[in-house]
Formats: structure tokens, sequence, C-alpha cells
């Protein structure tokens, strides 16, 4: 099970990492010609970005392997969207209102529950 959790959790850690840095770049940039895209994308952190991306699916890959469908998919999404808010909330400095708390509150317990009734080494 830790094993599982270490590649659920690297996986979002790589997929929210590669998403903050492509928000980052983005941050005043319009892309609306498809030279704008081009000089975008070909930027060393964009293309970064990317790559971490990959890596997130490799991990994903690998905690598929070891445990249910049904499992692992809210495992990572719980994670990731939860990691996702935290970066909104630290890096980018949005808002979180009462709901994004309740919100955040529900889907950590979403994953104790799951956790609890899943069988992680079933296929």
């Amino acid at each position: 099970m830790v094993k599982l959790l270490f590649f659920c959790v690297l996986y979002a850690l790589l997929n929210v990492t590669g998403a903050g840095i492509i928000k980052w770049k983005l941050k005043g940039r319009v892309l609306n010609q498809f030279s704008d895209w081009v000089s975008f994308l070909l930027q060393v952190e964009v293309i970064f970005s990317f790559f971490l991306v990959f890596l997130s699916a490799l991990a994903l890959f690998k905690a598929l392997s070891a445990s249910q469908f049904s499992f692992v998919i809210p495992l990572v999404n719980g994670i990731n969207f939860s990691l996702t808010i935290l970066v909104g909330y630290f890096f980018f400095k949005e808002q979180l209102g009462l709901v994004s708390y309740a919100g955040i509150l529900l889907i950590l317990t979403g994953i104790i529950l799951l956790s609890l009734n899943a069988n992680p080494h079933a296929n």
C-alpha cells in the first residue's frame, strides 16, 4: 500500500508541477496566433513541463498496475485536485472560500474511505 501511495503522490506532484509551470509561463500571454503558440511551446520551461506530465503518466501506469482501477483513479484524482488547489492558493494567490475548504475536506474524507474499503492488490 505504501508503494501504491508513493506512485499516486508522485503522479500528482509531477502533474501539478507541470501544469503550474505552464500556468506561470502563460501569465500575461495571449495565444491568438499560430506563431504565439509556436513560440510558447518552444520555450524550455514549457517543454520541461510536458516532460513532467509524461513522467506523471508513467507513475500513474505504475499505480494502476498495483491496484484496482476503481481505487487508483479516484485516489490520484483526489490527491491531484487537492494539490492543485493548494498550489493555486500559495503560488498563484487564488482565493479559497468556505466551499473550497469543505470540498477539499470531502475529497480527503472520500480518499480515506476508499482506502479503508479497497483491496489494493486486486487487479
